[in-house]
């Protein structure tokens, strides 16, 4: 055997199959960069204030110029998957996500280290945006639906992790541990994705062949803000992740500040419910093949909505029971668990020529979402509790009334 042929035999071993786990553990990792992130630095961040000197409120920051950044990183990227394909795109963003973080790391000042960071948010919603875009190039109906639960299982495990994987890198180290450490994920990631991943995308297609990329993007997302449908799920997830990123922001000032818990308490909690959502998802992959999407959409919809109602009792009220608020809480990411995975699966449905623009715009309306409601939780007067559980029920209500924009819009058809 010649040395290119061997080397040719390597490669097609190395190729992970769509059909193995490891294949979809790579999605959930990819889609999981935002969430792991954003959390894994939650720890550091006295540290990093007592390193540069700053206020709290500008160590923060390095929290709110990735997201700034991931909301435009995936709008900018996900018509050039659609064009060019999702590989180049994906090895891209995994590419500079980690010389980002690296950079992060390599940080003298607050103004350096935000600036790379907003370029590691925009790196992290290129490659982020694509797992769902993969999974509808390579399956379709309730397998599609199956994939992407277990996807979002994976992605679950991020918030849950990252918090203690922080705190766990900061006793070895300082912040720019953290940073080093989602550099070499990056680097990992980056040659399991070039080796492992076959394009899945196809690119014999004429959309694909001819015209202005930029006029391509803007016809991709004319059509996509004139599907009622998609938009209509899309909004079910961003609300969703609201309802989600609610309870992060606010989470740490009600248990620790309000109810007097310690840290550790504190984490043991945090990490019950993240622990929802990853029940949420499995049980989605398992009850669709019986129940099916659209009744177990409805009942996540609706069970959010209960659960959550029942929070904003408990600040009403004056409850301060920390078993009751982590139940409720709970239960509002279990049936985000199942709400995600339909949503996005009931979104990219029918906008499968151009998945790929459609799940970036997905994922930017996600996290905009989810920094409005971490912005709104500090905005409401009263008590850390009612501020949290008031934004959690909004959303959560929101939700309903998309569901039932979404149950008329399919009556009337």
């Amino acid at each position: 055997m010649t040395v290119s042929h061997r080397g040719t035999f390597l490669m097609k071993r190395l190729v992970i199959p769509v059909t193995s786990p490891l294949f979809v553990v790579m999605l959930g990792v990819l889609a999981a960069l935002p969430p792991l992130a954003i959390d894994i630095g939650l720890p550091a961040i006295p540290n990093l204030q007592a390193g540069f000197g700053i206020s709290i409120g500008e160590a923060t920051q390095t929290l709110t110029v990735f997201l700034l950044g991931f909301s435009i990183g995936p709008v900018l990227f996900g018509p050039l998957s659609d064009r060019y394909g999702r590989k180049p795109v994906l090895l891209f963003g995994v590419g500079l996500f980690s010389l980002a973080a690296f950079a992060c790391a390599l940080a003298s000042t607050i103004g350096q280290l935000l600036a790379v960071r907003f370029a590691q948010g925009i790196a992290a919603g290129a490659a982020a945006a694509l797992p769902a875009a993969i999974v509808r190039d390579v399956f379709s109906g309730r397998e599609a639906l199956s994939r992407q639960s277990y996807v979002a299982l994976v992605m679950g495990v991020a918030p849950l992790v990252a918090p203690l994987m922080g705190a766990a890198l900061l006793q070895a180290g300082d912040w720019k541990l953290i940073y080093e450490s989602l550099g070499l994920l990056g680097t990992a990631l980056f040659f399991l994705a070039f080796f492992g991943y076959v394009e899945t995308k196809d690119l014999t297609a004429k959309a694909n062949q001819s015209g202005n990329v930029l006029k391509v993007a803007a016809a991709a997302y004319a059509s996509l803000f004139r599907n009622r449908h998609y938009l209509l799920n899309a909004g079910l997830l961003a609300t969703t992740f609201g309802t989600m990123f609610a309870y992060i922001t606010g989470s740490s000032a009600v248990f620790i500040d309000m109810l007097g818990l310690p840290g550790t308490t504190y984490g043991a909690i945090f990490a019950v419910t993240a622990a929802g959502t990853i029940c949420g998802a499995a049980s989605n992959g398992r009850l669709v093949k019986v129940l099916g999407e659209d009744k177990l959409l409805r009942s996540g919809v609706c069970g959010s909505f209960a659960v959550n109602m029942l929070l904003l009792a408990c600040a009403l009220f004056g409850v301060r029971s920390p078993v009751l608020i982590t139940a409720c809480v709970f239960g509002s990411n279990f049936f985000s668990g199942i709400v995600m995975p339909n949503a996005t699966h009931q979104a990219l449905h029918s906008v499968g020529h151009i998945a790929g623009s459609a799940s970036a715009l997905q994922r930017s309306l996600q996290f905009l979402s989810g920094a409005g409601a971490g912005a709104l939780v500090g905005l409401i007067a009263g008590n850390q509790l009612m501020g949290m559980a008031i934004v959690m029920a909004l959303f959560a209500s929101a939700g309903v009334v998309l569901l039932l924009m979404r149950s008329g819009r399919q009556l009337a058809h």
